[in-house]
């Protein structure tokens, strides 16, 4: 166990150096420009008021580190102070209009999200070890700290690597429980679910199932019973005697959970606003317009599709890992007899999010389903036992494990456009999918960069994220989505994915399509989301 540790930490450490040195490279997320200066706000005045379709925990987290900066805040502009705060026009003014180091507020505001997927990773190492043994926490290990999907997301002030972190802690301590049937695992998987409740709404998909564990794990090794003959009243009257404690404790369990959880969630609101968790809840799409058209391979549909996120799982999942869950069920079903009760405690909260979150939540991104990945990593990691006892299976898990990692390092830093081979790569992205699974406005500084090293001094730019391309020295006319439809001007135009995509969306209205990728040679692209052309 000693060596799989130092393995497993410099596993942690290449997952830790993968982000923060990307991170660096990018400007903010959409999101972020409202939950950086939100999670600010929410220390500095314990006013709540500003994004509250989502729960404070990660926001409070990013905004932690900014109270040390003392950055500049205008709290009489009417962005803050007025009857209705804007968050994003607070979030914009926040970073680039103030004197503000917007650079800087980002990397510091990040680093604890990053820290947390470092935790994240501990986690599935640690279960996965304690399962199935060391070299299998090792191989899950591998997997994750190799994932585009959650390096892509760790690296951002956005909700969903906590509630992925504090999910996988919870099911991690409820699995414990159900094995010791003590008080100090129970404790720590309510204040785990609490702190996921915190982190965002998606969370209580999954309450009802951490709840039913606690109801129906046996409280430590079942105590014998004497067993009398049949018809006899003081046998019966000695075998229900011996279960109403058994059933008293599920209920004092169940108790505690959900006290403990409601605490967190309440702390999480610094004590304020018992009611300001149902209202944020309520209001939890309210920055989504009805009419708006999502994106799926080449097609725009309003409400989306039942299939979306299976769709989206199947192009951006490493094949590796793929593989690996193949693999992993062939082995469950042959063991399943002893191992199955283990493996519905991984996949049922799994299969449950996923289908609740493919029925209830907007087609925007696989980020909505990443709390499945450390649970199909841990699921996934028997193979890391079971096959590396011959030195084919040991190839077979050896050559995932490299796979996985080239994979992560052939995309860096673009990790946010990752597809896998089958898909057809990164480069064909653009095809299938869209939003935070290729542009979410990330690479306007490094456009910036590019720009200046070209010697450009003059561009058309159509961006639809809340970025502000003076920041980053860019000399813009700015232009509109539906300018694309005409044919273009002289000069040199700088079009984010999102724009060339949305200049396609009047096809699925009845419209003429145009599609600037098919019609126009790019010059340049700038990571996965900026093409450059020159007319």
């Amino acid at each position: 166990m000693p060596a799989a540790r130092r393995v497993a930490a410099a596993l942690l450490a290449a997952f830790l150096v993968q982000c923060v040195l990307s991170m660096r490279l990018l400007n903010a997320t959409y999101d972020e420009h409202s939950h950086l200066a939100a999670g600010f706000t929410y220390w500095k005045t314990g006013d709540f008021r500003l994004n509250p379709q989502h729960p404070p925990l990660a926001k409070l987290l990013g905004g932690l580190p900014l109270l040390f900066l003392s950055p500049e805040v205008r709290w009489t502009h009417k962005s803050w102070a007025g009857a209705t705060p804007d968050e994003w026009d607070f979030g914009a003014r926040f970073l680039y209009a103030w004197g503000n180091d917007a650079d800087r507020l980002l990397f510091w505001g990040r680093l604890p999200i990053v820290l947390l997927g470092v935790l994240m990773g501990v986690y599935v190492f640690r279960w996965s070890a304690e399962r199935f043994g060391p070299r299998a926490g090792v191989f899950a290990l591998a997997l994750y700290a190799f994932c585009p999907n959650v390096i892509a997301h760790a690296r951002f002030v956005t909700m969903d690597v906590p509630v992925s972190a504090f999910l996988t802690m919870t099911f991690y301590y409820l699995w414990r429980y159900r094995r010791e049937g003590t008080r100090r695992p129970l404790l720590l998987a309510a204040l785990s679910l609490g702190l996921a409740l915190a982190s965002k709404f998606s969370a209580v998909l999954l309450l009802p199932v951490a709840l039913a564990l606690v109801v129906l794990t046996p409280q430590g090794p079942a105590a014998p019973v004497e067993e009398k003959p049949a018809g006899k009243s003081k046998g019966k009257g000695r075998k229900k005697a011996a279960a109403e404690p058994a059933r008293l404790s599920r209920v004092a369990a169940l108790v505690a959970m959900i006290a403990v959880s409601a605490a967190v969630v309440w702390a999480s609101y610094l004590f304020t606003d018992p009611g300001a968790y149902w209202r944020g809840l309520v209001a939890v799409h309210r920055d989504h317009r009805p009419d708006h058209f999502f994106y799926l391979m080449g097609e725009f549909k309003q409400g989306g599709w039942w299939y979306y996120f299976l769709a989206a799982f199947l192009f951006k999942t490493p094949v590796p890992v793929m593989l690996a869950m193949v693999a992993a069920a062939v082995v469950a079903w042959r063991s399943r007899t002893t191992t199955m009760i283990d493996d519905v405690l991984l996949l049922a909260p799994a299969a449950v999010f996923f289908i609740l979150t493919s029925a209830l939540a907007h087609n925007l991104g696989l980020r909505y389903v990443l709390p499945v990945f450390p649970l199909v990593f841990v699921f996934a990691s028997r193979l890391g036992e079971s096959l590396t006892r011959h030195r084919l299976g040991l190839a077979f898990v050896a050559a995932l494990a490299l796979w996985q990692a080239g994979g992560a390092l052939r995309i860096y830093p673009d990790y946010f456009a990752y597809f896998n081979e089958v898909s057809g790569g990164p480069r064909n992205g653009y095809r299938l999918l869209d939003d935070s699974n290729l542009d979410w406005g990330q690479d306007l500084k490094r456009l910036g960069e590019y720009l200046k090293e070209q010697n450009v001094t003059d561009v058309r730019l159509c961006y639809n994220s809340q970025g502000h391309p003076p920041y980053y020295g860019i000399k813009a006319q700015r232009i509109l989505t539906p300018q694309l439809r005409y044919d273009p001007e002289p000069g040199l135009y700088a079009i984010a994915i999102h724009c060339l995509l949305r200049a396609r969306a009047p096809a699925s209205m009845g419209g003429t399509e145009v599609d600037w990728l098919a019609r126009y040679e790019p010059v340049g692209r700038v990571g996965y989301s900026f093409y450059l052309f020159r007319f």
